[in-house]
């Protein structure tokens, strides 16, 4: 199918305007431009919304089913199209003035994810326009408060199973294809999450007494004795193992490796004290990818001079759950770890890890096949992911959750992810488009 470029890239930088930025007080998030952006939406893309049904679900969600000749082994898929706020005096353009230049648009959004939706709905309008009717109903679901893990997406799949919908898979955002490949495997690959990490956050807090004067100090502050857990806490980290996605991840890059690597390959435990070191030495994405991380993100104190003892201190630690850690065994661990039970440890808010998605299926084999129709030569391998997704809520519908961002993203592109300068190069939005339109063919 021929994509009219300009056309494409011009409603692609329509959505970057649209400032959705959602905030976990949604006092502070501005539903009127969300509406608007749903507004446009179906005014873009009318052949979308008119296939089959819509539905506006909750206060920012949108799902749309698209019939297809079974309405049995249905596929969704996801995106979202909120996004985090963007600070413009870091930025060396307007966040959401989706300037162009250099062959690549800027803006929020352009990777975290309304790439994603763009191409999902351009795919699906170039296939309605020319009569595809898929094999089985399709499920276009977008969220509106993903970024501050709201309740749209969960309102959606309730939604669906009151109407007893079981799709037999689900697609979201998650890994990419990485040109730097993996330790052990320096090439191109496609990584495709097959699990989550869980995410809780604690707060540690130290009561000690009612102060006083700074002249007469006692032997360690509750400042200093907070610092101290703090720094426990990072000399102190989780141990390194290898969860089912990822030693799918090796036995998958078994078939890519040289006959004589393929053994270790196939048994990666055997890797295990290498992939320590290595996790160790490389730190980033590859270590937090084989231990639950723990970092202390805020510390604060009951003081308010410098001439004045702190009556008492409080710490903020956001750990990710690796799969076989709990948010109860995370908490006895930083006890554990810190050695002191002056300091209080409080869940604010968490979850445990997400279950393991089916790799050894139809529907997983099928993804790999359209990623090597796109990306030539490249394989797609099952991983752990770092972060959180909306695809989670999924699972009490079903056990093929895959979380692929269909793009070859560089590290110093994943970098900007709520970060400065976010963009997308024109031609990895095309390519997106390209691997929806091929992945919908076979659905």
């Amino acid at each position: 199918m021929r994509l009219r470029k300009e056309e494409v890239f011009e409603r692609f930088s329509a959505m970057i305007r649209f400032r959705t930025v959602s905030h976990p007080d949604r006092a502070g998030t501005d539903s009127a431009v969300f509406a608007e952006f749903r507004d446009w939406l179906k005014r873009t893309y009318p052949e979308v919304f008119g296939a089959g049904e819509a539905w506006a679900v909750g206060d920012y969600g949108i799902l749309i089913r698209i019939p297809g000749r079974s309405s049995a082994d249905s596929a969704v898929l996801m995106a979202h199209y909120d996004v985090v706020d963007a600070d413009p005096g870091l930025w060396s353009c307007d966040p959401f003035g989706a300037e162009r230049r250099d062959g690549r648009i800027y803006g929020r959004g352009t990777l975290d994810t309304k790439c994603t939706l763009c191409a999902v709905m351009e795919a699906c309008s170039c296939h309605l326009r020319n009569g595809f009717v898929p094999e089985h109903d399709i499920y276009l679901s977008f969220g509106g408060e993903e970024e501050v893990c709201g309740s749209t997406c969960s309102e959606i799949v309730a939604f669906l199973r009151e109407k007893g919908v079981r799709p037999s898979f689900v697609l979201d955002e998650g890994g990419a294809v990485i040109p730097e490949g993996v330790p052990g495997y320096r090439k191109q690959v496609a990584m495709i999450g097959a699990a989550e990490k869980g995410e809780v956050n604690f707060l540690l807090t130290c009561e000690q007494g009612t102060g006083g004067h700074a002249s007469v100090p006692p032997r360690s502050t509750a400042v200093g004795r907070m610092a101290r857990a703090a720094v426990r806490i990072e000399k102190h980290p989780f141990p390194v193992r290898l969860s089912a996605p990822v030693r799918g991840m090796f036995r998958s890059l078994s078939r890519e490796v040289p006959f004589y690597e393929k053994p270790v390959f196939r048994h990666p435990e055997l890797l295990q004290q290498a992939i320590a070191g290595a996790a160790a030495f490389l730190g980033g994405s590859f270590n937090a990818m084989v231990r639950s991380t723990a970092a202390v993100t805020v510390i604060s104190s009951r003081g308010g001079s410098c001439n004045v003892l702190p009556s008492g201190a409080a710490m903020g630690v956001n750990v990710r759950l690796l799969e076989g850690d709990t948010i109860d065994s995370a908490k006895e661990r930083i006890a554990a770890v810190i050695r002191d039970p002056g300091i209080k440890i409080e869940v604010m808010s968490g979850d445990n890890p997400s279950g393991t998605a089916d790799t050894d299926c139809e529907q997983f084999r099928y993804l790999a096949r359209v990623v090597g129709e796109i990306w030539p030569g490249t394989a797609a391998v099952p991983y752990q992911m770092n972060g959180g997704t909306d695809a989670r809520f999924y699972a009490a519908l079903t056990d093929r959750i895959y979380r692929f961002t269909p793009m070859i993203m560089t590290a110093e592109e994943r970098a900007t992810v709520h970060g400065t300068d976010e963009s997308i190069s024109e031609r990895a939005l095309l390519n997106m488009i390209r691997f929806y339109i091929k992945f919908i063919e076979g659905l």
